[in-house]
């Protein structure tokens, strides 16, 4: 990464949580992208206007932080004009760019030829168009040094005719006083419909879906950086299913500026199971929404970064709507878990998802989860929820991804059966 996380996890929330309209107009957006949210929704208007999503300010307030950190630029150029350096380890490669035209890196810069450093799959993407990516690894884990200048003089003689363009996804970070190379975008027709932007209509939309609906919804957790985000708001309103199981919905909100299908709202839920005056809860993921078009689950919501902002917003609008079909959705179903005979049963058909599952991000746990699993018998489904409970505390905070395909896993468990 090139700025380290910002996170935070909250279990309530005050009033004084809550943000201004006015605030979101200190966040960066591009100007065009600000001009039109302005217009759709008069926030110039309505500057004092409170958006009641609590520990919104806290976000807010972490995104500025980071825009202040660094800046990033969308530069285009010919493939031929990226030129490969020096490759290093694991994601780091240096490449120049020739032929830069950009008014603030030329006045900065000195000159047309810009060094950057490739951070996370950066380097293997430029590579990959000369399928060289796995071979200049090789090269470099057996320190093959002759051989990656071979490379590199052999991409440069490859581009010489590649009048291809691309567009380069650059972040100068102020702290290192350089570019880095974060990724390929499309030269044409990517929206930058950013962290920021996806922040904003997201709060917009859920601040009109709580006073619809008269539901307080608050943040109980996000993990940002420059360019990736992920945010947890909770539904206070819980739907008691029997008398001793209740439900209560989070809409995920996940955006990496990078990638084409960037932006998605997703559903996530906590059940809650009392026992003789005793809670415990889990949280379980399903792969998505279910739907008469499709044989496949599909996320509640996304939206590319392509198209204009009104076409976004009119997806944006139909969340309330999803997010009643998700739940009723999902209260059927989760009715099934009082309906388990042998909770030491479903506890093993975990253990043998986690011990064959090939998630990279997830083989970091997997030994310590499947002993946890193991070493614990249980006897009743009160007991199975403590014991799922605390595995869920092995998870490093900000490790989303591997959270997330716990969560999935359970679901499959407990609830499809399989």
């Amino acid at each position: 990464m090139i700025l380290r996380k910002k996170e935070s996890h909250f279990r309530d929330f005050g009033a004084d949580s809550y943000v201004k309209i006015e605030k979101l107009l200190d966040l960066k957006i591009k100007d065009e992208y600000k001009e039109e949210l302005n217009e759709l929704y008069s926030l110039d208007d309505n500057r004092e206007e409170i958006l009641k999503i609590g520990n919104s300010i806290s976000l807010i307030d972490a995104l500025i932080e980071l825009d202040a950190s660094c800046r990033k630029k969308d530069l285009k150029t010919l493939v031929k004009n990226v030129q490969l350096k020096n490759i290093y380890e694991k994601e780091k490669a240096i490449f120049e760019i020739y032929g830069v035209e950009d008014e603030e890196i030329l006045l900065e810069n000195g000159t047309d030829i810009l060094e950057v450093e490739t951070v996370y799959s950066a380097k293997n993407e430029i590579l990959d168009y000369y399928s060289l990516s796995k071979f200049a690894k090789y090269c470099t884990e057996l320190e093959y040094d002759e051989l990656v200048f071979t490379i590199r003089d052999f991409l440069k003689a490859k581009n010489e005719n590649n009048e291809e363009e691309r567009s380069l996804r650059l972040v100068y970070k102020n702290e290192d006083n350089k570019y880095y190379f974060r990724a390929i975008t499309s030269a044409e027709g990517y929206k930058d419909y950013g962290v920021n932007f996806s922040v904003v209509i997201a709060l917009l939309a859920l601040d009109s879906y709580a006073k619809e609906n008269e539901e307080e919804i608050f943040i109980d957790s996000f993990v940002v950086d420059e360019s990736t985000i992920y945010v947890s708001f909770q539904l206070s309103k819980g739907i008691l299913l029997t008398p001793n199981l209740s439900l209560k919905f989070n809409l995920i909100l996940e955006n990496d500026e990078i990638k084409r299908n960037a932006v998605s709202f997703n559903g996530l839920f906590k059940l809650i199971f009392s026992d003789n005056g005793r809670e415990s809860e889990i949280f379980l993921k399903p792969r998505g929404m279910k739907s008469d078009e499709s044989e496949f689950a599909s996320d509640l919501l996304t939206y590319r970064h392509s198209g204009s902002i009104s076409n976004v917003l009119e997806k944006v609008g139909t969340l309330p709507q999803l997010i009643q079909e998700y739940v009723e959705q999902i209260s059927e179903d989760a009715k099934s878990i009082l309906s388990i005979e042998h909770p030491d049963d479903v506890k093993k058909l975990i253990a043998r998802k986690i011990k064959y599952s090939k998630k990279p991000e997830f083989m970091l746990y997997k030994e310590q989860i499947f002993n946890s699993l193991m070493n614990n018998n249980v006897t009743n489904i009160f007991a199975l929820f403590e014991l799922l409970r605390s595995v869920e505390d092995l998870f490093e905070h900000t490790d989303v991804i591997s959270k997330d395909f716990w969560r999935m896993k359970l679901y499959e468990a407990l609830i499809e059966k399989k």
